[in-house]
């Protein structure tokens, strides 16, 4: 698909309750008869009603209070009471726990006590299923982003730990991919399996990585990778022999010292993932099975350093032309600049593909061969003063699918720090040898 064949708008992904909630619904008082509240529901097909006194919420009534009672009872005698509003800005799988802990339909929406909308569990419901992985049943990257941010913002210290299979290439390549889905189903069954949902969230990272955001404590979440690597060991025979699928566990985190703060929250758990991500490649290097990330030990078995060979952004730029727009961008590796122009018949929301696809050329000149990937999905999120880019690309050959996310206060150039955190670590090797050879010609 061309670049000018691609939408023109782009997918922007719910994160906030603001994003989701429905706007505030007509209210009744707590004197408002069963049979008038009745009237009102089926009037606004509501799934329920604030009820307000004195322009203060003081609960909520559903269809489930209104069964069996007397028309002329008084909602405040039914009234649930004790159901918790939630700010706009509250983190949509916040939001989902609460729902889940109250075990309720619909949750009322204020800003400083003032009643803004609604939110229902069903529309919560089909945006998770909307971000989970068809293959696995887990979700993305980006809904574990979103966990931990939360867990973040409540004070919760978080760790990663990035899960990089062993030997499925080579198994993927030999039985096909039904086979190869088969197993990537079985080890997302084997990690569900060690995981904990009040202190963990496991995502499928991309193509045969996973991922996990954990509370535990340093300890404990090093024990649950170990536990990790001990568990993923499926064997897989190949013409006569028995070949293991494993993993190498890379992980990252501990407990600060230094307070953090609200604009660090925002990148904290990207860095994590990517020292996480550097330990798994080590990991697999050194035939550890698990690194820590800082482990000087580690560090001295490494056979070549990923985390200094890293194509980084220069320059994002765009230009109006006569029938559409173009996109320029140019990366570094070293002293080295490898520069992509795309142009297509696009304006306005349209651009941020072409600057994605304008990033991959200048990749694709890095990398050589390795470089060959397509865009799959990309979406913007707007958020105070940045905007969240998250793209999803796939191998020309379909060797894997990776994901990326960055925040800056420009757009486009989200959109190409996205596009680099995808790729960057996949094609740390390629990136080593042509490093190499620039240094070599100089």
């Amino acid at each position: 698909m061309g670049i000018s064949d691609l939408p023109m708008s782009i997918g922007d992904l719910p994160r906030s309750v603001a994003d989701l909630m429905d706007p505030a619904p007509r209210t009744v008082h707590p004197s408002t008869s069963v049979e008038d509240t009745v009237g009102v529901i089926r009037e606004q097909r509501h799934a329920g009603l604030p009820v307000v006194e004195a322009d203060r919420l003081v609960g909520f009534v559903t269809p489930m209070q209104l069964l069996q009672q007397p028309p002329d009872r008084s909602i405040g005698e039914i009234m649930l009471k004790d159901l918790p509003a939630v700010r706009s800005d509250l983190a949509l799988s916040r939001a989902y726990e609460i729902l889940k802990r109250h075990r309720a339909d619909i949750l009322p929406v204020t800003d400083d006590r003032r009643l803004v909308g609604v939110i229902t569990l069903a529309a919560v419901l089909e945006v998770r299923s909307q971000d989970r992985d068809p293959l696995t049943g887990l979700p993305w990257a980006g809904a574990l982003r979103a966990w931990a941010m939360g867990a973040l913002e409540r004070g919760k210290e978080v760790a990663a730990l990035f899960i990089d299979l062993d030997n499925f290439g080579v198994v993927n390549k030999a039985l096909g991919h039904v086979v190869g889905d088969g197993i990537l189903r079985s080890v997302s069954s084997l990690l569900a399996g060690l995981i904990d949902p009040s202190t963990d969230c496991l995502c499928r990272y991309g193509g045969d990585e996973f991922a996990v955001a954990t509370t535990r404590r340093g300890d404990e979440a090093s024990l649950l990778a170990h536990r990790i690597r001990e568990t993923v060991n499926v064997p897989v025979e190949i013409e006569g022999i028995t070949e293991r699928v494993t993993a190498s566990v890379g992980f990252a985190g501990g407990r600060r010292i230094e307070r953090r703060t609200s604009s660090h929250i925002a990148s904290t758990m990207d860095d994590l993932l990517t020292l996480a991500s550097r330990g798994s490649t080590l990991a697999k290097e050194s035939g550890r099975g698990v690194t820590v990330h800082g482990s000087r030990e580690a560090t001295r078995n490494a056979h070549w350093r990923t985390d200094e060979i890293r194509l980084r952004l220069v320059r994002v730029a765009t230009e109006q032309e006569a029938f559409g727009s173009a996109a320029i961008v140019e990366l570094a590796l070293g002293d080295r600049v490898f520069s992509g122009r795309t142009a297509g018949r696009v304006h306005g929301r349209g651009v941020p593909f072409l600057v994605c696809d304008a990033t991959l050329q200048a990749i694709a000149q890095a990398a050589g061969a390795d470089g060959a990937y397509l865009l799959e999905d990309l979406s913007l999120v707007p958020g105070a003063g940045e905007t969240l880019a998250i793209v999803t690309l796939v191998h020309g050959a379909g060797r894997g699918r990776y994901t990326g996310s960055a925040r800056a206060p420009e757009p486009h150039v989200a959109v190409s720090r996205a596009t680099l955190a995808a790729l960057n670590r996949r094609l740390s090797r390629t990136l080593v040898e042509a490093a190499g050879r620039g240094a070599r010609r100089l």
